[in-house]
């Protein structure tokens, strides 16, 4: 064990992986800090370019990227009141009136701190329940691996959008899709599309995935901005303001470790992600605080609101791996992109990884920690060229995003069916944004949906059709339990709010 840490150190602590860790910090910062672009396009563009790099240095290049978009997104939602990325939409609730209050450098220095130190704590929390449960995992059958992935996909598909019917509209086509190529278990081709697609293991994860999140999200950027032509961000340019001080910590001490507790929570259910994880520490902060603190309400531009949102947010990011390194089971899209990024490398997280790829997942958790530590050093030291950035049309770097992607795309296979492939789904993502089908759930399907078709089958194999081996166990009889108990309380949920807005439309 201390053979194989010592080597991981190793293979983190070199000039190749701490520069492409810088690199990744730095572009991350700067496209989670512009409205419309962030860690999805940011992934997506630099995935393809990874396929050859040392499995290490791409990795520690892709989470340089992650962990700094996270942080960029705050800061356009404290000096411009539009938040960067999506998961710092409640960030803007007191960072934008503090900065207006001239006290932006204490806002962006509260939300660096808190956003940087509950990354470390869930990044510390996945690295600890990775090794605890490794061993678990690997007790569980074809039986067990069906549940836990079904658990997920309903999970995913309820919780992703406004409508439980939607989101699993969103699951059948992500199962479709992800079905076509060679069966899992027998090897026949099916669904194929003439002769080329028949000889497909399948469509390649990263044109499909790249078309879900990158082409889509740039698709409806554009039609945004067509829409929002001649308008202009408004906001101060200069940070004003004190710097923190040893009171403004202490006050926010509990706002800080309920959004870290919420936000790694939150991170191990699959389908929720970083925005409602960021409102819901605020909510409970708020509450606990009872709407004010010494320098004024919640709302009206106070530091423990920002620490709050920050905190559940960023804490999001290191528990949502969990799952992934466990089981092979992405916790939100950008760990979706990761899991592609690993699967590049040759390297297929789940119950196995640590015993055959040990050395390198080490090495990523290694450098989890560090990229924390230098996202908080280049946030503070960077903020003049962030502002500067986000005055400029982003415009002008979508046609340069797209030719990367379909370069990178095509250099994967040298093939332009994938390039076909991603271009389509792209469209077909950007269809169902307009029409407000989540593609979470989709994305997640299409992973997952060799997985849970082997886990049935081979189940079905194993107990020569008897379909009582999906109840055997415990775990299978509390996955049965959990599908249950999801769809249930959505479909409560749901009625619950349909009476309400009938009895308000009777008032």
């Amino acid at each position: 064990m201390l053979e194989i840490v010592v080597q991981s150190a190793s293979m983190v602590f070199t000039w190749q992986a701490m520069m492409f860790m810088c690199m990744g910090v730095a572009v991350g910062l700067a496209l989670g800090a512009i409205p419309g672009l962030g860690p999805s396009i940011g992934i997506g563009v630099l995935l393809p370019l990874t396929f050859g790099v040392e499995p290490v240095a791409a990795m520690i290049l892709l989470i340089g990227l992650y962990k700094g978009s996270l942080l960029g997104g705050s800061i356009s939602a404290i000096l411009l009141n539009t938040p960067g990325t999506a998961g710092a939409a409640a960030t803007v609730i007191d960072g934008y009136p503090m900065h207006q209050k001239g006290e932006g450098k204490k806002a962006l220095q509260g939300a660096i701190l808190s956003s940087g130190f509950a990354d470390i704590a869930s990044d510390l929390f996945l690295i600890a329940g990775s090794i605890s449960l490794a061993r678990l995992a690997l007790l569980f059958g074809p039986p067990e691996f069906f549940w836990i992935i079904a658990v997920a996909l309903i999970l995913t598909a309820t919780l992703a959008g406004d409508s439980m019917w939607k989101g699993f509209l969103s699951m059948g086509i992500g199962l479709l899709i992800g079905s076509v190529g060679v069966d899992p278990v027998i090897g026949t081709p099916r669904l194929g599309i003439g002769s080329t697609m028949g000889r497909l293991q399948g469509l390649e994860m990263v044109a499909v995935l790249i078309g879900i999140f990158a082409i889509s999200e740039i698709m409806m950027n554009l039609n945004a901005l067509q829409k929002n032509e001649g308008k202009t961000m408004l906001g101060k340019e200069t940070v004003s303001g004190g710097s923190l001080t040893k009171e403004d910590i202490k006050e926010s001490m509990k706002s800080f470790w309920i959004g870290t507790g919420i936000g790694t929570a939150i991170g191990v259910l699959p389908g929720l992600g970083a925005s409602a994880a960021g409102f819901l520490s605020y909510s409970v902060s708020k509450s606990a605080y009872g709407g004010k603190t010494k320098n004024g309400s919640f709302g009206e531009g106070v530091l423990p609101g920002i620490v709050s949102a920050e905190a559940g947010n960023s804490a999001v990011s290191g528990a949502n791996m969990l799952p992934m390194f466990l089981l092979g089971i992405p916790g939100s899209s950008v760990a979706a992109l990761l899991l592609a990024g690993l699967r590049l490398q040759g390297i297929a997280p789940g119950p196995g990884v640590f015993r055959d790829h040990g050395d390198v997942i080490y090495a990523i958790f290694f450098a989890l920690i560090i990229a924390n530590l230098i996202n908080m050093l280049f946030a503070g030291a960077l903020v003049k060229p962030l502002i500067w950035s986000l005055r400029r049309d982003p415009r002008i770097l979508y046609p340069i995003v797209l030719f990367v992607c379909m370069t990178g795309v095509y250099s994967i296979n040298n093939r332009m069916l994938d390039v076909a492939v991603m271009t389509g789904i792209g469209v077909l993502a950007y269809a169902m944004k307009k029409c407000r089908i989540p593609v979470a759930p989709m994305a997640m399907s299409f992973i997952l949906a060799g997985r849970l078709e082997r886990g049935f089958r081979r189940a079905l194999q194993t107990s020569t059709g008897d379909w009582s081996i999906f109840v055997e166990s415990n775990i299978s009889k509390a996955g049965l339990i959990l599908c249950m108990i999801a769809i249930g309380l959505v479909a409560w949920q749901k009625i619950k709010e349909k009476d309400k807005r009938e009895k308000e439309a009777s008032l």
